[in-house]
């Protein structure tokens, strides 16, 4: 019962943060327990740029666009400008039935790549998600995605912190964001 309450709770969270979410301009992002209280005074950011308690930053987001049904992957900035380490622990794009996030690593000359969980953002530092690197996996689109479009990206963090941004879709032959 408590699993279904705190689901219930999470997901109205998300949908106040998201109804704060202008066209992708403006995010307001906050723990799910405080948004009914603090929605009507929200910390926006302008750009592509969303934040969790003003320490945590998700900007650049974007998608490389690839024909359906083949995988694509997601690409962003998290900064923790906090005092704490953070953790990313889920990512979610609506556009895609089934979202991972991965580490490409090279091993004996070879390229690998694995499932991440709970990926560490240092206290004062940054992870970037790029090709050949950390990456969202993005596989079974749910509809064709058409480059210069924007999509919402939901990324949760610890603690059940949760940060709304959009994504560009960019051309498949897109190297950096």
């Amino acid at each position: 019962m408590k699993k279904v309450a705190l689901s219930i709770l999470m997901f109205c969270g998300a949908s106040v943060a998201h109804a704060a979410t202008v066209h992708g301009e403006h995010a307001t992002l906050m723990p799910a327990q405080d948004q009914p209280k603090t929605a009507q005074h929200p910390n926006t950011n302008h750009g592509n740029k969303a934040s969790v308690f003003n320490t945590l930053t998700v900007s650049n987001c974007w998608i490389r666009s690839l024909p359906r049904p083949t995988p694509s992957a997601g690409y962003f900035l998290i900064k923790n400008t906090g005092a704490n380490d953070a953790k990313l622990t889920n990512l979610t794009i609506g556009e895609f039935d089934q979202v991972s996030l991965h580490q490409t690593t090279n091993e004996g000359g070879k390229s690998k790549m694995s499932i991440a969980h709970d990926i560490l953002i240092p206290a004062g530092g940054e992870l970037k998600f790029k090709p050949g690197s950390y990456h969202a996996m993005l596989e079974k689109p749910n509809q064709t995605l058409t480059v210069g479009t924007h999509v919402n990206a939901e990324f949760t963090f610890e603690s059940s912190q949760k940060a709304i941004t959009t994504c560009e879709i960019k051309p498949a032959n897109t190297v950096a964001g």
